[in-house]
């Protein structure tokens, strides 16, 4: 379920279609100005004007340009990973890494988009819900696989789940983040992301799992791409 909704005083507000096209279409010229233009120049009023609608129609639907952006990065990045083909079950580490590769895959087609999203997510002034919205994302999927890792006692007894889920989210997106400032290149981001993602874990896992992501990582030491579990995305997949 999403973070942020809409108010929910107005339970009819998008029950229309074209109410609801015109919320999509408000949301995806949100996105096209931080491609463009970065968050920081985007207003209220420009994102109306490219979406043919009134300002105060978009603080009824957003409330605050910080929810209306946090909602753009967040539905954007779940339609994604709804239309992954994925090969590996939820929970599972391979999942987890299918979720990350295909990301990233989408990643290099929009490197603009990527570089404001992630330079606002390491900024000291970003508003709070924008990053709750954007540590959410990858929280989410991580979340899934430690859980079940620490069902199974998967894990190191010093490892506590939330706050090694958070510490995994930061070390993805910091690598992102290296990756959209030009400090890793487009050929080598897939096995520096992972490599250094299961070398970052290791020392939590134990048992099963910690066998699991140490043969993985002898894998790519080896074979570069040729070990990656590339996802496979579904017809209907999109950027």
């Amino acid at each position: 379920m999403p973070l942020l909704k809409e108010n929910s005083e107005r339970p009819q507000t998008y029950s229309s279609p074209a109410i609801l096209e015109r919320r999509q279409r408000i949301l995806e010229e949100t996105r096209r100005v931080i491609a463009e233009q970065g968050i920081a120049a985007l207003s209220m009023n420009e994102i109306g004007q490219r979406a043919g609608v009134a300002k105060r129609t978009l603080y009824n639907a957003f409330q605050t340009r910080e929810r209306m952006i946090a909602t753009a990065i967040q539905e954007y990045f779940d339609e994604y990973v709804s239309r992954i083909s994925f090969t590996s079950p939820p929970g599972t580490m391979m999942h987890n890494l299918e979720r990350m590769i295909s990301v990233v895959q989408r990643n290099r087609r929009i490197p603009n988009y990527i570089r404001a999203i992630m330079a606002l997510y390491f900024s000291s002034g970003v508003d709070s819900d924008i990053w709750q919205a954007m540590h959410s994302l990858a929280t989410r999927h991580n979340r899934e696989w430690i859980e079940e890792l620490a069902a199974h006692k998967q894990l190191q007894p010093w490892v506590k789940v939330d706050s090694f889920v958070d510490d995994l989210v930061r070390y993805e997106y910091a690598t992102i983040n290296d990756w959209a400032q030009q400090r890793i290149a487009d050929d080598e981001i897939l096995v520096r992301l992972i490599s250094s993602y299961l070398t970052f874990i290791l020392g939590a896992l134990k048992g099963a799992a910690r066998k699991e992501a140490e043969a993985l990582l002898k894998d790519l030491v080896e074979r570069g791409m040729d070990a990656l579990p590339l996802a496979r995305r579904g017809k209907k997949a999109g950027d």
